[in-house]
């Protein structure tokens, strides 16, 4: 059964009891993980068991089809409700779902848990979107996109309302041009303005204030996990990659900001190339390179090749057409490249 906005909202309030698979998909990673998280939450309740939860993987389904079924139907250790969670890539998993659902149908099975489906975004077409909506007693999809400008515009209203706070002229606009299309880093950086600008006096949010909590943060943790991975510093990029996706960073957002770093390498490559020296180069970007980073930008243009440069262009480019197809797992391909370009040879 597919939910429309206002009845998802409904179901996460109060969910129908007899709705035992829930499939949570979209753009919206940081949506998609706050939503299951809530799911989870309700359906456990406040003190979950040790053995409330079972977590599957495309690899145990594909090694053992039957293992899905099997940890649905399995009563708990001591009692209890509890959850099977899934992250998917979703084509693997249609067949057994149809499966498990048809049993359910024919009352050849008796659930024990919830069923918690966490996939991509996943197209009108998709066989997982399709198994799901089409089964109008035991299953739900709930989708996650992106907010628009009016759902932002809500959220820091509210936010700023809670705190007896107020925009000043053209503080509101320019904070929602500064949000990310994503609501758990929205939400995540509307709270560190709000409570940063209630230790004043004054009760009015301003320009300046925006500028040094939400904007000049956002473009730093971007900067300083982009400067990493051109480093190759691969214990360092798993964990900050690790910290941004855990926060709700949309993968997209991070390719972006790879494309755009390594975009800006390859231009001043080429000006080096071209017979300019590095300090001139970098000072050719635009925007120029920010003071702090430098050191390490200047230290990258001497570690990497211009056709090295071209090729993690390309990477990143196949990596966004991987992340538009239905059934993808853009987490998954976000780490891919991230562990590719660290570990990419042809540096001079």
């Amino acid at each position: 059964m597919k939910l429309s906005a206002g009845a998802t909202t409904r179901f996460l309030k109060n969910p129908d009891p007899n709705i035992c698979v829930v499939l949570v998909y979209g753009p919206d990673y940081g949506l998609i993980k706050e939503r299951s998280q809530s799911i989870s939450h309700t359906h456990l309740g406040d003190a979950p068991g040790s053995f409330s939860q079972t977590i599957l993987t495309d690899t145990d389904i594909k090694t053992d089809p039957a293992c899905l079924q099997d940890a649905f139907c399995a009563l708990p250790l001591g009692g209890g409700p509890r959850v099977v969670r899934l992250k998917t890539s979703a084509e693997l998993f249609v067949k057994p779902l149809k499966a498990l659902l048809a049993s359910l149908d024919g009352k050849q099975i008796i659930p024990a848990a919830l069923l918690l489906i966490e996939a991509g975004d996943l197209g009108p077409r998709s066989p997982l979107r399709k198994c799901v909506e089409q089964d109008k007693t035991h299953a739900v999809t709930l989708a996650c996109y992106a907010p628009d400008l009016r759902d932002l515009r809500d959220l820091a209203t509210k936010a700023a309302q809670t705190h007896n706070l107020g925009f000043a002229d053209g503080a509101l606009d320019f904070l929602i041009s500064h949000l990310p299309p994503d609501r758990a880093i929205a939400h995540s950086e509307v709270e560190k303005l709000v409570l940063y600008t209630s230790q004043g006096d004054v009760g009015i949010i301003e320009i300046p204030d925006v500028r040094a909590i939400v904007a000049d943060s956002l473009n730093h943790n971007l900067d300083v996990f982009t400067s990493a991975v051109a480093d190759g510093a691969a214990q360092r990029t798993d964990q900050l990659l690790g910290q941004a996706l855990e926060a709700g960073q949309s993968p997209i957002a991070l390719l972006r900001a790879l494309q755009r770093y390594f975009l800006r390498l390859s231009e001043a490559k080429a000006s080096v190339a071209g017979g300019r020296d590095i300090k001139s180069a970098m000072a050719g970007l635009r925007p120029p390179v920010f003071f702090a980073y430098q050191n390490a930008f200047s230290r990258q243009l001497s570690s990497w090749s211009l056709p090295t440069l071209e090729s993690v262009i390309e990477h990143c480019l196949a990596t966004e057409r991987a992340m538009k197809k239905s059934g993808a797992h853009p987490e998954n391909l976000i780490a891919r490249l991230v562990i590719k370009i660290s570990t990419m040879g042809g540096r001079t």
